[in-house]
């Protein structure tokens, strides 16, 4: 074959994934550039393979690069960073493969990276459809060939194109695919030899003709349906199949195949001529005949599958797939709310005209839009109705959207472009179909992208459009949702109209200023029409006609009311539809018409809604009588209840604490302003909403007035009171705990049958109502919520969101309550802030399964809480938590924890609720700001680091800078992904800032130039801003959004006209260095700047000068800057430290310190009441009291970084630990608390440390290439440093009878010191060709064992500094640790590949096979005190315990530890074994035992904690929940875990009396 695979002609490959050969054990990453374009593979820890992230298509042709990566890039400061680069030749391995065809090959290439040798291989695979084609393909390959030399070009090139056919189909079904192929080719054949032979002709032509039906059949239903099609598929391929073969039978064996092989194709031409048609025998007639036949039946049956079964199915798929993901709103026109026949009939014909204008191609669209305004009740409704009405006729209404502020879902802005999307999808099934696709290829898509992703950017790339324009109707768009979102979705539908020419929109609404300002702005104000009805020239013939017919019909009289009193009522109205239409429903209800018309005209009129007002104030008075305070209180909750829930007559009754009977009559009464809506449930509305404007508004009659404040003020409490006497535990009666709500296949009954429709409005709502106007202390309101949390009742309240999935309300809903409260209400303020918090850390159970509320809930509950104190009253048979239960709610910084690695960004939401943090682990995290609970899942989707992050200033969004190149936009709410990534940087992005307006996005990279983006559509606004010489860091708008400042590494800033993109005045000159940080004060008069030359500078931002003399006092550079909120303070942040200047004076206030000096805050920010900083170290998140200075809720006593080696004392009773985070710390081995302060000195990481044999003193050996010894009780430094190492310590010992120590060192050395004076002894001791990570001295002092990375163990005589014989030789690897035995006869020593090897100390000979069973290097070894077992700990993150004398391990290993274990100790006694890992704990397990005291009388159990923290039951379903901060403790079964408080704590729980599953109820105490 000449080609294979279906990339244009070139031969096509997939990557499979890269193997990485290499000795180092350092972290790295591996990138892959296939023509450019960058992949980041990820590694699989068990197979030690990289693969990429979706299948990787390469070709002959491509460029394949293979890119070895160690330390990163930090807005462009090099932290460790090397790499090496392999070019990977992809010619050879496609001709390997074309020539073996084998499942899988590979091109390996060899480099050094790091100093070492590395070999990297690359493994290819076919496409996933060569297998299942490669047969049919050679059988076609081998048949064509034997014609190929008749062939004209074109059979040729169907030869060829075939194998591309049959592969890009086969997964329909790929016999089938290369059926229709060699029919293709038989057909070319044929007519390329220019047969004459009709029926053979014919024969082949039908099948011809099915084949592009079949195609475009197949395109647009098998991919959703293929088993529908399937069974006449198969017939189909057979079928073709045998006419191709027949064919090519009849033209090899007719009396000219003679003439054809062999032949000249010049010479076959002229006899084909010559000889004319050929003829057919009887059994070739019969054969074709036979097949024609079959041909007839498999069509019939086709056409039927595909026409009424599969496309029918298909289109119900999509429909569906766009219902659930996108929920649309099920709202549109009403035929029967429409204007009266023969009303503005004008004006709809010309609207209609406007929008069947023919579609122009290649013009700009023009007035696409139509805006129809007026004041309330002029009938805009009924435009709307009619409109639609008359558009659906013809075919043209594209979707409709009616808002109603009274109600939350059609006054909800998010729920119109979703909606609008479905019903246009659903009206062309062209842009149904790209719709649907998009949604199959993007499962991130949903609701909130449909603006800018499926509405806006889908229409405007679609090539085709319908026949005729279709129209999109939004009614009362003026009551949809606030102005800022109002006039994003105006925006999108004006960008929609003039990109598309097929598009039109109308809108109707009042004449409100935010939507009359989006029309008139430059770029729309000449491409939309709009008519004010109140103007509208037909208004008065209309409205007499309509009130003529509305009268008539009550009276049955042509003449009644009488033509004076007709002009009266159409003079009375103003115009106003609803006038009438009020007036009508008003005198239905009457028996003396004509006195009730009078009252209703009885009275001035002085404007348009006077008349109006005075229509409704007459009906109120004539139907209520004295009853006006019932009135109030009715029509009042129906107005405020409106505008979440309309409520029924019951629930009204109950609400307000009446007789259901008493809000019948009075809704009855006044029917003509009231109705109860079918769609919810018979809740009642107000007919129109200028009856609540009136009603609200100070043209309302006092005695009637509805006083908003005291009805919300009131509804709270009556909401409160509902709750209290309706809640009750487990409400909807369910029987077990192992069930899932979601499962529970009857719990919409239960909810419906157990909770009223009043009591679920109360749990939804209260909040909402008693915080709509400001405390006022009202000290019933108080009694009434005293009363609500005690005896359990906010649990049970808990119940009912959880049962409805509205855990989110309750969340926002406390938040509010507590901005609320007097702070002196205690502890009513106590109970709420419990409460919210409960919801926050137990989200995860309460909204998975209601009874753990209390199952999972209530066991794990810190225990200095109001929820437990009362749960403790209220409840019994819980799961016990003996150890590890937490006595206080996570305090904020230490509960910031989740990101895997640094993190690059923070930025607090604009009302102070949450932090995002943005990380180099490729994910973005939601923290609750004042509890640190993470809220939801991470924001995944980057491919790289996460460098920097900004929340919209509406809050609404959260855009994130990446260097993956891309800015991705995010719901703050929701989590889920806006739109596309924006793209068209070509380099990692450091920064990103939105305007002020909420509208764009800037950004910057190392590519020099600003990016400017609309933050709606993702598109880029204007060119590139370019000027700066070099890579430019950090970027911000003035708070006016008119200008843009970057700092750059050229040393200067320059300023933008944030419009125009022209830069302003010249560059500031001043800083000596790059400017990392770069901010405008909140009055925007100054620039403050920080840079790598340590300084901040403050700039004028009007005319560039300098303010002031430089700010100096940090080191190492500025990597963020900021000013508080009130503009008064300057924050910069740089290594370890946060510092605050005066920003009038630049005097220092204070420093903010962090936990490490060599960590950088790469960015900080101040939460919007400037209380408080947040800043990024490491990968934890820490915050200060701006005021104070302190880190609120200082860390807890634990080290900041792993744990490199652990020592016990002498006597057992303190265990000492060495750290990363370059302290030393004392515990007590028993309690787990620290006996003293960290013992601070070391400069650098500290890798090993040692008692002193009297206890009395600690050495250390550091990075920092110098041994420390402290004074064990004081942790006072004890003598000077002991230097003299020319490369980190690896090792040190003390000698047994602690006159010196010993210090092994990466160059290969090793060093023996005297402990007293400090002094070298003697010269260093040389012979290893490598590092030396780990010594050891033998019992009786006389010898050293070291083991290296050159693979040796060594022993060296203490006294001369020898070496003892020859190295012991083994090992095919780098040596990690090593120890002597208790009586000196033995070293044990452990490798990188895992295995322990056992030496003769005296003869250096191996004893027995190696000790084999970790999975990776082993990083510390040591004997028990009786030398009868050897404990190993591993970077395989487990401990195993081997028998010394047979060399078998003991029992299981010890698992479950979350990081590296690099350090083991024995107690002296034996008794108890103590481990010090990367994840920062020390964990001490009973060495005797081995057994967990995790369960008690329990039993067996199997203990496994899913992805989200559940326990699964032996006999199925969820048995309890775990809480994040005490998994760790629960799933590594440690005596003691220090620090006892941490996150990886122990935990030991009884499950002795706990009631669980069908047993569940049991927990609840009875009542007494």
């Amino acid at each position: 074959m000449a080609s294979y695979g279906d990339n244009d002609g070139k031969a096509m490959l997939f990557l499979h994934h890269v193997t990485v050969d290499t000795p180092i054990k350092a972290e790295y990453r591996v990138k892959l550039s296939i023509d450019g374009s960058e992949t980041r593979l990820t590694r699989n820890r068990q197979t030690s393979l990289w693969t990429p992230p979706k299948s990787l298509e390469v070709s002959d042709l491509s460029k394949v690069r293979v890119t070895l990566k160690t330390g990163h890039t930090i807005i462009g400061v090099p932290l460790g960073k090397e790499e090496t680069v392999i070019e990977i030749g992809i010619e050879d391995v496609i001709e390997q493969f074309l020539r073996t065809m084998d499942h899988e090959v590979s091109v390996s290439g060899k480099c050094t990276f790091l100093k070492h040798p590395t070999a990297v291989t690359v493994s290819f695979r076919p496409p996933p459809t060569s297998d299942s084609v490669r047969s049919e393909l050679q059988r076609l390959h081998e048949k064509m060939n034997e014609f190929r030399h008749v062939m004209g070009d074109s059979t040729q090139e169907h030869l060829d194109t075939v194998i591309k056919y049959g592969v890009a189909f086969s997964e329909l079904d790929p016999r089938s695919s290369i059926a229709f192929g060699i029919l293709s080719i038989t057909f070319e054949l044929l007519k390329e030899q220019k047969k004459r032979d009709q029926s053979v002709s014919d024969l082949a032509s039908q099948l011809k003709r099915i084949f592009p039906f079949a195609s475009k059949s197949l395109e647009e239903a098998i991919d959703d349906n293929t088993d529908l099609l399937r069974k006449t598929i198969g017939r189909l391929y057979s079928l073709a199949i045998d006419v191709a073969e027949f064919t090519y039978d009849y033209v090899k064996q007719n009396r000219f195949s003679a003439c054809f092989f062999g032949t000249s194709r010049s010479r076959i031409h002229g006899l084909i001529e010559r000889l004319g048609k050929s003829i057919i025998s009887a059994d070739d007639q019969q054969k074709i005949g036979e097949l024609e036949g079959d041909f007839k039946a498999i069509v019939e049956d086709f056409e039927r599958a595909v026409d009424v079964e599969t496309l029918k199915t298909v289109r119900s798929i999509e429909e569906t797939m766009l219902l659930s993901r996108l929920q649309p709103l099920q709202t549109g026109y009403n035929h029967d709310r429409r204007c009266m026949d023969g009303t503005r009939v004008a004006l709809l014909d010309e609207i209609l005209e406007w929008a069947s204008r023919p579609i122009v191609e290649g013009t700009s669209p023009s007035q696409n839009v139509y805006w129809l305004y007026g004041i309330p009740g002029i009938g805009k409704t009924a435009m709307a109705n009619s409109i639609c009405f008359r558009l659906h006729k013809q075919g043209q209404l594209g979707g409709g959207f009616f808002c109603r502020r009274d109600d939350p879902k059609l006054s909800d802005p998010k729920y119109v472009l979703p909606t609008l999307v479905c019903k246009l999808a659903e009206t062309w099934g062209g842009y149904r179909k790209v719709v649907a696709e998009r949604l199959r290829k993007d499962p991130h898509l949903n609701q909130s992208s449909a603006g800018n992703e499926l509405f806006l950017q889908l229409l405007s790339s679609l090539q085709n459009h319908p026949p005729h324009p279709l129209v999109l109707v939004i009614d009362g768009f003026d009551e949809c949702g606030d102005i800022s979102r109002r006039r994003s979705i105006l925006t999108t539908l004006l960008d929609a109209s003039l990109r598309v020419s097929w598009i039109r929109v109308v809108i109707t609404s009042r004449q409100e200023e935010d939507i009359e300002s989006t029309f008139s702005r430059p770029e729309y104000r000449n491409h939309y029409s709009s008519k004010d009805l109140t103007t509208e020239d037909n208004e008065r013939k209309d409205i007499n006609l309509f009130a003529r017919s509305k009268l008539t019909s009550i009276s049955g009289r042509d003449d009644w009311p009488g033509d004076d009193k007709l002009a009266q009522i159409v003079e009375r109205s103003g115009g106003l539809f609803i006038y009438i239409e009020t007036l009508w429903h008003l005198l239905q209800e009457e028996l003396d018409k004509d006195q009730c018309l009078d009252q209703a005209l009885s009275g001035e009129s002085q404007d348009v809604l006077s008349g109006l007002y005075n229509l409704y104030s007459t009906t109120i008075n004539a139907r209520i009588g004295r009853n006006k305070e019932a009135f109030r209180s009715v029509i009042g909750v129906i107005i405020e209840a409106g505008q979440y829930q309309p409520l029924p007559d019951e629930s009204v009754a109950q609400l307000i604490g009446v007789r259901t009977d008493v809000v019948t009559t009075l809704v009855n009464k006044l029917r003509s302003l009231l109705y109860r809506d079918t769609a919810t449930n018979g809740g009642i509305r107000v007919r129109h909403l200028s009856i609540i404007d009136f009603l609200t508004g100070r043209n309302c009659p006092e005695e009637i007035k509805v006083d908003v404040e005291q009805v919300n003020r009131d509804m709270g409490a009556f909401c409160v009171r509902r709750m209290t006497q309706e809640l009750r535990f487990n409400i909807c009666c369910l029987e077990s705990s192992f069930i899932p709500n979601r499962n529970i296949a009857d719990l919409a009954s239960r909810i419906k049958q157990n909770i009223s429709i009043a009591l679920l409005y109360s749990c939804l709502y209260w909040s909402d109502h008693l915080c709509h106007t400001p405390d006022t202390g009202d000290k019933k309101i108080y009694l009434a919520l005293d009363k609500f949390t005690e005896d359990g009742r906010l649990l049970y309240w808990v119940e009912v969101l959880s049962l409805t999935g509205k855990i989110y309300v309750g969340e926002s809903g406390l938040r509010r309550i507590l901005s609320w409260i007097k702070l002196s209400q205690e502890p009513l303020f106590g109970h709420i802030h419990d409460a919210l918090k409960f919801l926050l850390m137990f989200r995860v159970p309460i909204a998975t399964s209601t009874p753990h509320i209390y199952v999972s809930g209530l066991a794990f509950v810190p225990t200095d809480t109001t929820i437990c104190n009362d749960g403790a009253k209220l409840f019994q048979k819980l799961l016990k938590v003996e150890k590890g239960r937490s006595n206080r709610w996570p305090a904020l910084p230490d509960t910031l924890r989740g990101h895997s690695r640094e993190i690059f960004g923070v930025s607090y939401s604009p009302d102070g609720r949450y932090i995002a943090s943005a990380s180099r682990d490729q994910t973005i995290r939601i923290w609750d700001a004042e509890s640190g609970v993470t809220v939801g899942e991470p924001l995944k989707g980057h491919t790289d680091s996460v460098n920097c992050i900004a929340y919209s200033p509406d809050g609404h969004h959260i855009a994130s800078g990446s260097d993956d190149r891309t800015i991705r936009i995010w719901d703050a709410i929701t989590g889920a992904a806006v739109g596309e990534p924006l793209e068209g940087h070509t380099n990692d992005i450091h920064r990103i800032a939105y305007s002020p307006d909420g509208r764009h996005i800037a950004s910057v990279s190392p590519e020099k130039t600003v990016r400017i983006w609309d933050a709606k559509t993702g598109a880029a606004v204007g060119d590139p801003l370019e000027g700066h010489t070099d890579c430019i860091f950090d970027i911000a708008y003035s708070p006016d959004g008119r200008h843009i400042a970057s700092g750059s590494s050229d040393g200067t800033i320059r300023i933008w006209d944030a419009i125009t993109g022209a830069a302003v005045g010249v560059p500031l000159v001043g800083h000596e260095h790059a400017i990392i940080g770069i901010a405008y004060s909140p009055d925007g008069r100054h620039i403050a700047s920080g840079s790598s030359d340590t300084t901040v500078r403050i700039w004028d931002a009007k005319t560039g000068a300098a303010v002031g003399d430089p700010l100096e006092g940090l080191t190492g550079g500025i990597f963020s800057i900021v000013y508080s909120p009130d503009g008064r303070h300057i924050a910069s942040s740089s290594y370890g430290a946060v510092q605050i200047w005066d920003a009038k004076t630049g005097v220092a206030v204070s420093k903010l310190l962090g936990g490490r000096t060599d960590y950088p805050f790469f960015c900080i920010a101040y939460s919007p009441d400037g209380h408080r900083i947040v800043g990024c170290e490491g990968s934890r998140v820490r915050t200060w009291d701006t005021k104070t200075g302190v880190a609120i809720g200082e860390p807890l006593e634990e080290h900041i970084g792993s744990i490199y080696s652990i020592a016990y004392s002498p006597n057992g009773l303190h265990i000492a630990s060495g750290s990363d985070d370059r302290t030393i710390r004392i515990w007590d081995a028993k309690r787990g608390a620290a006996v003293s302060r960290p013992l601070k000195g070391h400069t650098d990481s500290i890798y090993s440390i040692a008692y002193s044999p009297d206890g009395r003193h600690i050495a250390s050996g550091s990075r920092d290439r110098t041994i420390r010894i402290w004074d064990a009780i004081t942790g006072a430094a004890v003598s000077e440093l002991l230097e003299g190492h020319e490369d980190s310590i690896q090792s040190i010992a003390y000698s047994p009878d602690g006159l010196h120590i010993a210090s092994g060192s990466y160059i290969g050395t090793i060093q023996i010191w005297d402990a007293k004076t400090g002094a070298a002894v003697g010269e260093p001791l040389k012979g290893h060709t490598y590092w030396i990570h780990s010594i050891a001295y033998s019992p009786d002092g006389r010898h050293i064992a070291s083991g290296s990375g050159d693979g040796t163990v060594r022993i060296w005589d203490v006294r001369t500094g020898a070496a003892v014989g020859e190295p012991l030789e083994g090992h095919t690897d780098s040596i990690y640790s090593i120890a002597y035995s208790p009586d000196g006869c033995h070293i044990a020593s452990g490798s990188y590949i895992g295995t322990i090897q056992i030496w003769d100390a005296k003869t250096g000979t191996a004893v027995g096979e190696p000790l084999k069973g970790h999975t990776d290097l082993i990083c510390s070894i040591v004997y028990s005190p009786d030398g009868r077992h050897i404990t190993s700990a591993s970077e395989d993150r487990t401990i195993r315990i081997w028998d010394a004398n047979t060399r078998v391990a003991i029992g299981e290993p010890l698992k479950g530890l979350q990081g590296y274990i690099y350090s083991v100790a024995y107690s002296p006694d034996g008794r108890h074994i103590a481990s010090g890992s990367t994840d920062r704990t020390i964990r001490i397990w009973n060495s005797t035992t081995l057994q967990s005291d995790l369960w008690m009388n329990a039993g067996a159990v199997d203990l496994s904690l899913d992805s989200d923290g559940w326990v699964h039951h032996p006999d199925g379903g969820l048995w309890f929940w775990v809480p994040e901060d005490c998994r760790d403790g629960l799933v590594c079964p440690t005596m003691l875990t220090i620090p006892t408080n941490g996150r990886y704590r122990g935990m030991k729980i009884d499950l002795n009396e706990f009631s669980f599953g069908l047993s569940w109820t049991d927990i609840k105490k009875t009542d007494p």
